[in-house]
């Protein structure tokens, strides 16, 4: 079984933007500048950091 757990949530903004919650930038070790990665998967979105 997959432990999921709720971090946080984001408004989609007009221009369909959102903001990552910090408790995910922690988790990815985001900077700014990094590039993220989204894959659906079984109907879920998945958010990776990009490798450079």
């Amino acid at each position: 079984m997959v432990n999921v757990v709720k971090v946080g949530e984001s408004k989609v903004t007009s221009k369909y933007l959102v903001v990552l919650p910090k408790a995910i930038r922690l988790a990815l070790n985001l900077k700014r500048g990094d590039y993220v990665e989204w894959y659906i998967e079984e109907g879920k979105v998945v958010v990776k950091k990009k490798n450079a």
